[in-house]
């Protein structure tokens, strides 16, 4: 698995998404988020772009889970039931995981393909990040 982002760990009150017009929008690889400019909506790429806002959609709540891995534990308890893996967004170490290939979703526990590595002091490849609340997004 590569590293893209070193010693990163999402902040606590905003994270940046790419943006740009349509016609700035990447080809697309599953899981890439992206906020189009020309039709005022956030969007994201499995199989081909589709909206998961809607301009005129209340506020959704978005939750934020952090847990510090220790090379044994897989599991983890989250702070609001899950039925579906692709509700959250999982990063370890700063990287996404894939819902259903990198982890699995069991209302409020979360479980991880391998278990992160325990804190070494260099970098951050122990904490597990997981942002949920999406379901609720465009509805």
């Amino acid at each position: 698995m590569g590293r893209f982002v070193k010693n990163f760990q999402l902040p606590s009150t905003a994270v940046t998404i790419p943006s740009g017009t349509t016609a700035q929008r990447p080809a697309g690889v599953n899981g890439q988020m992206f906020y189009n400019t020309t039709t005022g909506e956030l969007q994201t790429f499995d199989v081909s772009w589709a909206n998961i806002s809607q301009t005129n959609s209340g506020r959704a709540s978005i939750t934020k889970d952090t847990f510090s891995g220790d090379g044994s534990t897989a599991v983890f308890s989250m702070s609001v039931s899950v039925t579906d893996p692709q509700d959250v967004l999982v990063f370890v170490g700063g990287v996404f995981q894939i819902p259903t290939t990198s982890y699995t979703v069991s209302g409020t526990n979360i479980t991880l393909g391998s278990a992160p590595v325990a804190p070494d002091g260099i970098d951050n490849d122990h904490i597990v990040t997981v942002l949920h609340g999406f379901d609720l997004v465009g509805v």
